[in-house]
């Protein structure tokens, strides 16, 4: 038998792990995870481990190219950091991770609110941002403590920069993140700048989004998206939205696909209008569809139409039918006739019912709409609608063609 990897138990013990190349990948049925017993990093990594072990503890380099095989970049040095224990993994590790081992998609929400806790145990004891020294110092209620920071902050400020990065980075992040967040954007950045990317990622994270967005724009490009790529995802679209629009729409088409995926569901659509505004219409498709279907349909943008146009067809149709008619009949109303057509025909017949009931029949120039629309596809709207909105399609359809346009409802019953 061929010598397996080494790992840790929760008790301490050593455990040889043999790969499944070597002894037919066979799980360890007795060793199932519990994400529910999660809450912190130390048991995140455990339980993490404890799942790989239960399905024939696949080398990390097979867990790699299963999660390539999926569309995921998940690097053997991120797969091992996350069972360590010692870092916490960004969300969308964890979950490439549960799917790499098998988990079936009603899982990932046990390990998502795992690793939530595990996140709230490490970042969220203290839940409000880091405030200035100068405000630890007025407080009386933790006496000594606030002072020295005080201190801390004065000694910081008059040291040589080189000194100064080297005694920031010696500290807890939270007080690291006060001195810094009274020395200035423009201070703290120049120190930043030089600080190990963890404490400088963790110190970024304790601090107020906006405190912190205004240190990294100060920041070089590179350095400020390797930041983001490693934070929770939560985190660094809080500090997203506090950067300048362009700044952050440049960094989101920038960073890998499944990165923007998991960060995109804590921005608000308003924001990320925003940010489509700034990006021509190559990257804003891009950046569109690394949204899900619902979040897309929310998406509002008087580019959504001509965007969709060149989107994959299926998932187009799919946004549009999502989208709400109310939100995407006055997209139509701008849109060139070639495209506003082009929509009511890709639509499903129950949107475009719904489109047409927008229509005013005394509006002369909504004539031409319904006669471009068509007989045929106006008659599978009234079809694939309730009653009440059919009747209303219908009335419009006879105001449009005359009392004799048939209920196409009336034919089915006889």
């Amino acid at each position: 038998m061929g010598h397996g990897e080494l790992d840790v138990g929760h008790d301490g013990m050593v455990w040889e792990v043999t790969s499944p190349s070597a002894a037919g990948g066979v799980g360890r049925p007795d060793l199932q995870p519990d994400p529910e017993s999660v809450t912190s990093v130390f048991e995140l990594g455990y339980q993490l481990r404890l799942l790989r072990l239960s399905v024939g503890a696949p080398t990390l380099r097979q867990m790699m190219a299963s999660a390539a095989e999926r569309g995921t970049f998940l690097p053997r040095s991120t797969i091992s950091n996350a069972m360590s224990g010692r870092h916490l993994p960004a969300l969308s590790t964890v979950l490439a991770f549960a799917s790499v081992c098998g988990c079936p998609a009603g899982e990932f929400s046990r390990w998502r609110a795992a690793w939530q806790r595990a996140y709230a145990s490490r970042y969220m004891h203290h839940p409000d941002p880091v405030p200035s020294t100068a405000h630890l110092v007025a407080s009386k209620s933790d006496g000594p403590v606030d002072a020295v920071d005080g201190v801390l902050a004065a000694q910081v400020a008059s040291l040589p920069i080189a000194q100064s990065v080297k005694r920031l980075t010696a500290l807890e992040p939270r007080q690291a993140a006060a001195i810094l967040t009274d020395l200035g954007a423009s201070a703290a950045s120049a120190r930043m700048a030089l600080m190990p990317h963890e404490q400088t990622r963790m110190i970024l994270v304790v601090m107020a989004p906006a405190v912190a967005a205004e240190c990294m724009a100060r920041l070089d490009e590179e350095k400020v998206l390797s930041l983001l790529s490693d934070m929770a995802e939560d985190a660094a679209a809080a500090r997203m939205g506090e950067l300048p629009q362009p700044t952050a729409a440049g960094l989101l088409v920038r960073m890998t696909a499944s990165k923007r995926a998991t960060i995109l569901p804590f921005m608000n659509e308003h924001a990320i209008d925003r940010l489509l505004a700034q990006l021509d219409d190559d990257d804003a498709l891009e950046l569109l569809q690394t949204m899900d279907v619902e979040m897309a349909a929310r998406v509002w943008s008087d580019r959504l139409l001509r965007l969709l146009a060149s989107a994959d067809a299926r998932w187009a149709v799919d946004v549009l039918n999502a989208k709400n008619p109310g939100s995407l009949f006055p997209l139509l109303e701008g849109a060139p006739d070639e495209e506003r057509f082009a929509t009511f025909r890709m639509v499903g017949p129950q949107q475009r019912g719904e489109l047409i009931r927008f229509i005013d029949p005394d509006e002369p120039r909504y004539w031409g709409w319904m006669k471009a629309i068509g007989r045929e596809q106006v008659t599978e709207a009234i079809e694939a609608m309730k009653p009440a909105h059919a009747d209303d399609v219908l009335a419009i359809a006879r105001r449009t063609w005359g009392p004799a346009f048939p209920d196409p409802r009336r034919q089915h019953q006889e």
